[in-house]
C-alpha cells in the first residue's frame, strides 16, 4: 500500500510546534568535547528541515548553517560502497546493535575484528576503507561524488572543514585504535588509510537543508524522487535504512524507537537524518548532546513531529 502524502499545511504546523518543542531544551545537553574543534560550537544553534517526495520543502531555525556530518556520513559511505561493491562488506561486519557505546573497543576485540554494524565507528571505518578508489584521494572523491548525486549540488559543494578534520586526526587515538584492531585479526589491510578516510568524510560539511536533501532517496526506496535517478537498488535502500533503525542511535535506539519511530541517524556534531518511507527526509541540527551521544534538541523536535503527524513506522 503506498504511503499517503504529507499535507503541507499540516506539515507547517508540526514543524513550527517540533521547533519550538527543540528550542526549548537545545540548551540542555553538551557539546561534544572529545574532537578540540567541536568543543567550540554554540551550544544553542538549532535547526529543522524537512523535505517530501513531491519536493515541498519546510525549515525553522538556522537551516542554511553548515556544520560536519561526522557520523551521519557513515549512511552515505555505506551507500556508496554497497552500490559498488554489493554486499560484500557484510562478510567482513555484522548487522546488530553492539549495546555499547559507538567507539568501544571491547567487543570489536571479544569478537576478533570483526564489527557489529556499519554504525559504530569500527563498523564505519571498515566502510570507509572498502570505498571505491586505489587511495586516499580517490576514495574521497567517490564519497563526495555520491553526495553529489543525492543531492542538488556538484561534489564541490560539499567542503570539508579542515579544522575539524586536522583535529579529528591529530586527536583521534580510539578510532585509530579500532582500526589497527582490525588489522591485527586481519579484516583491515591499510588502518592507517581506513582512519584517514573516515576522519575526511566525517569532517564533510553540510546544511540541514542539504542533509534533509541528501537524505530523500532513502525515503523513496533508493530513487531520488525529484530526478529519478536510481541511487541505490531497492534491496540495499532496504538494508541501510532497516540498519538506521536497529543501529543509527547507538545504545539510545530503544527510547528513539518508542518515542520517535523513525529510522534515524545521529551524530556527534547534532546532526541527524530521520526517514519517513514513502513520505518524506527529515534533519535536525543541534550539538547539545546527551548522556547517550545524541541532540537533545532534535531527538525532542523528531518526538513531536512524528508523533503530531502520525509518522511512526511501529504505528
Amino acid at each position: 500500500m503506498a504511503a499517503t502524502a504529507i499535507d503541507p499545511a499540516a506539515l507547517e504546523a508540526a514543524m513550527d510546534e517540533a521547533y519550538a518543542a527543540g528550542a526549548a531544551v537545545c540548551g540542555e545537553g553538551q557539546v561534544a568535547t572529545y574532537i578540540p574543534e567541536l568543543a567550540k560550537i554554540d551550544p544553542t544553534k538549532f535547526a529543522l528541515a524537512a523535505i517530501t517526495l513531491d519536493g515541498f520543502r519546510t525549515s525553522r531555525g538556522d537551516a542554511e548553517c553548515a556544520f560536519t556530518l561526522q557520523s551521519v556520513s557513515k549512511v552515505f559511505s555505506l551507500a556508496c560502497v554497497m552500490r559498488a561493491r554489493d554486499l560484500d562488506i557484510f562478510k567482513t561486519m555484522s548487522v546488530e546493535p553492539s549495546g555499547d557505546a559507538f567507539f568501544s573497543i571491547v567487543k570489536l576485540e571479544e569478537e576478533r575484528g570483526r564489527p557489529r554494524n556499519p554504525y559504530i565507528n569500527a563498523g564505519a571505518i571498515m566502510v570507509s576503507a572498502a570505498l571505491p578508489g586505489e587511495d586516499f584521494a580517490s576514495k574521497v572523491r567517490h564519497f563526495r561524488g555520491f553526495l553529489a548525486e543525492a543531492s542538488d549540488r556538484p561534489p564541490d559543494g560539499f567542503p570539508v572543514d579542515e579544522a575539524v578534520f586536522r583535529s579529528e586526526a591529530q586527536h583521534g587515538w580510539r578510532n585509530q585504535a579500532l582500526a589497527n584492531i582490525m588489522r591485527h585479526h586481519g579484516s583491515l589491510d591499510d588502518p592507517d588509510l581506513a582512519a584517514m578516510v573516515y576522519f575526511r568524510q566525517c569532517a564533510t560539511l553540510a546544511s540541514t537543508r542539504e542533509l534533509a536533501r541528501l537524505g530523500l532517496f532513502l525515503a523513496n526506496g533508493g530513487t531520488d524522487p525529484l530526478t529519478s535517478v536510481a541511487v541505490l537498488p531497492p534491496a540495499h535502500n532496504h538494508r541501510i535504512v532497516a540498519l538506521m533503525t536497529t543501529c543509527g542511535m547507538y545504545d539510545e535506539v530503544g527510547h528513539h524507537a518508542i518515542e520517535v519511530g523513525l529510522p534515524t541517524k545521529s551524530a556527534v556534531s547534532g546532526a541527524m537524518l530521520a526517514i519517513v518511507p514513502g513520505r518524506m527526509a527529515i534533519a535536525a541540527y543541534g550539538p547539545a548532546l546527551g548522556k547517550k551521544g545524541n541532540s537533545v534538541a532534535g531527538m525532542r523536535a523528531l518526538a513531536v513531529l512524528s508523533q503530531r503527524l502520525g509518522l511512526s513506522i511501529f504505528g
